[in-house]
């Protein structure tokens, strides 16, 4: 148990420094000041938050799995085009960016 207990502990703190890595990426790629770092972390936090209410609708039944890739895919639409208007970089950018920074910030 100790062990179970342990090892979830520590993936819980690993999401922030990805979050972290993410935000220290975002500011050297696109250049941001603090209020648009502030901005991306708000961005983030809310998408997260938007994709662990979708699986909790899962568990609760209020969202069939059939219905979860739509709905994933319309909050990661959302996150990128907020993030192209707060870089004023294109979706191409953007998308390029998000894919390049998922490979470093594991």
């Amino acid at each position: 148990m100790f062990i179970t207990i342990s090892i979830s502990a520590q993936k819980k703190k690993g999401k922030p420094a990805n979050n972290d890595c993410y935000l220290t990426e975002a500011v050297k790629t696109f250049d941001l000041s603090d209020d648009q770092k502030n901005e991306l972390n708000d961005l983030l936090i809310k998408a997260s938050e938007d994709r662990a209410a979708i699986k909790k609708g899962v568990k609760t039944g209020e969202i069939i799995k059939d219905q979860v890739k739509g709905k994933t895919r319309g909050v990661n639409r959302k996150y990128f085009a907020d993030l192209g208007k707060l870089t004023g970089k294109s979706r191409e950018e953007v998308m390029a960016f998000v894919k390049e920074v998922g490979k470093n910030c594991r």
